[in-house]
């Protein structure tokens, strides 16, 4: 279980704020004014009582791991002391498969799919200069997640307003080229279950991304 939404925030920005820069912020070239990312993601989904029993289905046969990417543009905009700020964005797509096993209560039960997407706008605050920073960042976008067994049609899933938090760093070690990381939580707000829509329950992904970033 993750620990609550302040305590999730708190750590985050204690990480980040902690990393080195590659110099004394006085000294450092600024951020430059864009940047966009395409990193890989791991998203730990669990295996969520409420959105499995929601459609049918026992927890245990859901999957509880999710890999995909992500990709987002940032623009910096204002540069104050020693925080820069941005806007942007990103979006995340990931699916994770889970196969029947032997000791299922049906071990040729379907193989069943999950699938998570995210569209988040964000403010950011960034703590470094040209060649290196740190961020904490959020916004409200929307995000979709399903379930569903691969020998059936997707059934329809609805998009619900989502919280992202969270931060990362991006380190250039080339004038255009950096290694980049982002630590999300996408908290999703419930819907009521329709008469053709399954319920969508409150629910918190964390999702770790690395990759690179350009400028």
């Amino acid at each position: 279980m993750y620990p609550s939404g302040p305590l999730r925030f708190l750590a985050v920005a204690t990480l980040l704020l902690g990393l080195p820069s590659t110099g004394s912020a006085q000294s450092e070239e600024p951020i430059g004014r864009f940047v966009a990312d395409l990193r890989g993601s791991v998203a730990p989904y669990g295996q969520n009582a409420d959105l499995a029993f929601g459609r049918g289905y026992d927890p245990s046969v859901t999957p509880a791991l999710g890999l995909g990417f992500e990709a987002g543009a940032h623009f910096y905009f204002l540069r104050w002391k020693v925080i820069t700020f941005g806007v942007g964005g990103s979006f995340h797509g990931s699916l994770g498969d889970r196969r029947a096993q032997d000791d299922d209560a049906d071990p040729n039960g379907p193989t069943m799919r999950k699938t998570f997407t995210a569209v988040s706008p964000q403010l950011s605050f960034n703590f470094g200069g040209r060649d290196g920073w740190s961020y904490i960042s959020g916004g409200l976008g929307t995000a979709r997640l399903s379930l569903f067994p691969l020998n059936q049609e997707k059934p329809p899933q609805r998009r619900t307003n989502t919280l992202n938090y969270g931060g990362g760093a991006r380190w250039f070690v080339k004038e255009h080229l950096a290694f980049s990381l982002d630590l999300r939580f996408y908290a999703m707000s419930p819907l009521e279950e329709t008469e053709t829509e399954p319920v969508v329950p409150r629910t918190t992904t964390m999702v770790l991304s690395i990759g690179a970033s350009f400028r």
